[in-house]
């Protein structure tokens, strides 16, 4: 019996639940990703070459994002998903014949396409399960453990990396190859939510969702313009890192484990977010995540190899705290009937402002080299962290004094005052 009501878990709309942790998963199981400038370089790429490789995929990504996440709303989030997962994989197996900075940009604008297409997608039938299933209170918690299993997929893959090293590069591109395959095979077994086919029936109009996002009301305008601008402090770090550590000469068996730990932290941070919020208060905790990656970028300006590892420590802490939250918030205040448009229009912003700047920091590092560079960086962040957080802390607070919470402000950042339908 036991068994029977374990197996009948993964079946119906409530196997989307383990499915959904499933497919986040393995659709970030990236074995190659610790090595990956690495692995760029060794085919004669130029830093201000892999950070063209990455605007191109934020540049694809940016072009897809806004008629994916339409797409899910309108035709369903399992196709999707499905869909999404097909490029992924077909990406990954581009890497057995790319071999120099054309094949690489082939490589990347799979990859764009495929992940525009389940970003969004997925939170979007996550929430729409929980919904119909009546567990819409659980949402925050399913949202950071979603952001845990991504983790813990990185940091896993990440060990492999390391493993799988000493023996050939080739060998982790196969298995990277190999592992791409398994979020299409989950993709095609989910189910899509009723509530999402009901609400489908109305016809979708964007400008409805601009209206939604940047009128009404200040706290949703500047969570979302939060995850486009403020996201970019951490994410640089993500791409500079495996080059700060080769010219610290750290061993290259030694990215993966380095990178696993990062991750690991980082799905901690994420894991406990919303309890971190509550107890540090909105205004203390919007104020850590501002303030992290400026140090992040500080200590390894200056701070010697072990100093420099503990710094980086904050881009990771950062993210992960800050993309649950205001993740969180957003989807809060966003109808299921274009949750998933919205968060891709959240996407769109990040996306666009690293295809924007990428090149520009890549060009740099290869002109003046990294400390310049991490100097300029920090420098940035700081301004970018005033910009939007600031102003979301101010918003934050008028609603909550609008709406006598006496908990202000932590009860308006974690809780809709209406829930969306």
């Amino acid at each position: 019996m036991a068994r029977f009501i374990q197996l009948n878990a993964w079946q119906g709309l409530e196997g989307n639940l383990p499915k959904s942790m499933l497919l986040a998963f393995f659709q970030v199981f990236l074995v190659v990703l610790p090595v990956l400038v690495p692995f760029f370089q060794a085919h004669g790429l130029t830093m201000e070459e892999v950070f063209l490789t990455q605007s191109w995929f934020g540049a694809i990504v940016v072009a897809m994002e806004i008629p994916s996440g339409v797409l899910a709303d309108r035709f369903g989030r399992k196709r999707a998903l499905v869909l999404g997962a097909f490029f992924l994989a077909l990406g990954h197996g581009s890497l057995l014949w790319a071999n120099d900075f054309t094949g690489f940009l082939v490589f990347e604008a799979f990859l764009g396409v495929g992940v525009s297409l389940m970003s969004g997608a997925d939170l979007a039938l996550l929430y729409d399960t929980e919904l119909e299933l009546g567990r819409e209170g659980e949402s925050p918690a399913a949202v950071a453990n979603l952001y845990s299993m991504h983790s813990a997929s990185e940091a896993i893959a990440a060990i492999a990396c390391s493993l799988l090293i000493l023996m050939s590069m080739d060998t982790v591109v196969w298995v990277q190859v190999v592992a791409s395959v398994i979020p299409l095979i989950v993709a095609l077994t989910l189910v899509e939510p009723s509530i999402h086919k009901a609400v489908d029936r109305e016809p979708l109009r964007f400008k409805e969702v601009v209206v939604h996002l940047l009128r009404k009301g200040a706290v949703i305008r500047w969570t979302v313009l939060t995850l486009s601008l403020w996201s970019l402090t951490t994410f640089f770090a993500v791409w500079i890192l495996q080059r700060w550590w080769a010219e610290s000469e750290v061993p290259l068996w030694a990215f993966g484990y380095l990178w696993a730990f990062y991750t690991v932290l980082a799905g901690l941070a994420g894991k406990f977010a919303a309890k971190i919020e509550k107890r540090l208060g909105i205004g203390l905790f919007l104020a850590v995540i501002g303030v992290l990656p400026a140090v992040g970028y500080l200590g390894l300006a200056g701070a010697g190899l072990w100093l420099g590892m503990v710094a980086s420590m904050g881009f990771f802490i950062a993210r992960g705290m800050g993309l649950v939250v205001l993740r969180d918030a957003l989807n809060h205040r966003t109808p299921s009937r274009f949750r998933a448009t919205a968060n891709s229009l959240a996407s769109f912003g990040f996306r666009a402002g690293f295809v924007l700047a990428g090149p520009f920091v890549g060009a740099w590092i290869d002109k003046a080299g990294l400390v310049p560079t991490f100097w300029v960086l920090a420098a940035a962040s700081v301004i970018l962290s005033l910009g939007v957080l600031l102003p979301l802390y101010l918003a934050v607070r008028r609603d909550a004094a609008e709406q006598g919470c006496s908990e202000a402000p932590r009860c308006v950042m974690q809780e809709s005052s209406q829930k969306p339908a």
